[in-house]
Parts: structure tokens; sequence; C-alpha cells
């Protein structure tokens, strides 16, 4: 089946890059008052508004390729538009992750390079996981979550729907983090949280030391 990706910016172009090796990709789209150039990629960019009356969704499958913003709200919206619209919602699991027996997944998300999944995991639809995360035995990850790089999500723990775990944090075994959860880069979470919740990180002191000298002291 052919690929339409919904998006014209940055994230966008990564997940062409990604995508165009398994997929045909035919066209991007976004909303009419948003096309600032008529081709991307070498593609056509077509609007959003009236997609289906020029490229049949009986034949093409869409995935949506935007960033988090609204706490992954826009993401959401155009996901549902696009299943009212009758697309079918492609996955797209990069080749080296090992996708086990009893992993179960919905539809519209996108997985990078190198991310572990382990048994038992369920992943609901249009979720976005960043390369080099570890995804433990036993997860949910619902819907519409943000996942980025590094991040380490412990066994037995559920992520709701909207979440957003930043670069390289840590989530805790066996816990449940509420909807539209917010956790910053390098932060770590070890119970469960509310809806709308954040946690950031203490963020890293300045050394009193160029890092010159600071290399020689700490060879010491």
């Amino acid at each position: 089946m052919k690929l339409i990706i919904y998006g014209n910016g940055r994230i966008a172009r990564i997940v062409y890059q990604y995508v165009k090796k398994q997929f045909e990709v035919v066209s991007f789209t976004v909303q009419n008052d948003l096309v600032t150039e008529t081709t991307m990629e070498g593609l056509p960019m077509r609007p959003f508004e009236n997609i289906e009356l020029e490229l049949d969704p009986a034949d093409h499958a869409m995935l949506i390729a935007v960033g988090y913003l609204d706490m992954n709200e826009i993401r959401r919206k155009k996901y549902e538009e696009a299943k009212n619209k009758g697309y079918v919602l492609a996955n797209y699991v990069h080749p080296s992750v090992h996708w086990h027996d009893d992993v179960n997944i919905g539809e519209g998300n996108i997985i990078f390079d190198q991310v572990s999944i382990q048994p038992g995991v369920r992943l609901g639809n249009n979720n976005f996981i960043w390369s080099g995360s570890v995804i433990a035995h036993g997860c949910t990850i619902e819907d519409d979550c943000w996942v980025t790089s590094g991040v380490a999500i412990a066994g037995d723990t559920t992520i709701k729907s909207g979440g957003f775990l930043g670069v390289n944090c840590t989530i805790g075994n066996d816990l449940t983090m509420g909807e539209r959860t917010f956790v910053g880069a390098n932060a770590l979470v070890t119970k469960s949280t509310g809806q709308n919740e954040v946690y950031i990180a203490s963020g890293s002191e300045q050394i009193r030391l160029d890092s010159h000298r600071f290399l020689k002291f700490a060879e010491v």
C-alpha cells in the first residue's frame, strides 16, 4: 500500500528518511493554510482538507509525523481526522527492533532504530518512540505518547495516553503514569503519577574548572 505522510516540518523529513525504505511514499500533506511549498523531498505537498479526493484511502495509508505540541493533542486530532477520512494508519517499525510473538500493537505507531521492546508489551495507537529506548516486559503504552531517545521504562508499567518522556529519563517498575504526564530529560520517576503532572530533573552544576584542567584533575 502507498503511504502519505502528514507533516511539513523537521519531524516529517526525518520520518521520511526512515520509512521510504519500507513504503512507497507518494505525498506529504498538511492543512491548506500551512502549505508553504508545493513539494517536499521531491514529492507533492497536498492540502489535507481534500486529500481523500486525490489519493484514495482504499489504496493509501497515512502516517502522522508532527511533534508533541500541546502534549500530543495535535497528533491525536490529525490521527482521528485521517481515520475519519477512511485512511488506515500505518505502523513503521525499524528492522533493528526485535518483535516478540506476544507483543501487541495498534496502528499509526512510529518506532525508530535500536528500540528494545520486551515480551508482553502492549502498544496502543499513534505513539512515537525514538531510537535507543527500552520498554521492558509487560509494559503498556496507551495512545498518542511521545518517547524520546534513551528512555528506560521498567517492567509492568503503564504509560497512559498523551504522555511525554524526555531524553534519558527513567521510569520505575509497576507504575502507572497518568494521562499527559510530562517527564523531562534525565528525570527519575519511582512512583505513579496523576494526570497532567510534570517531573523535571535538577540541572547539572557547572564545575569551576575549564575542561582542560578538569580532565587533568580527573586523571589523578
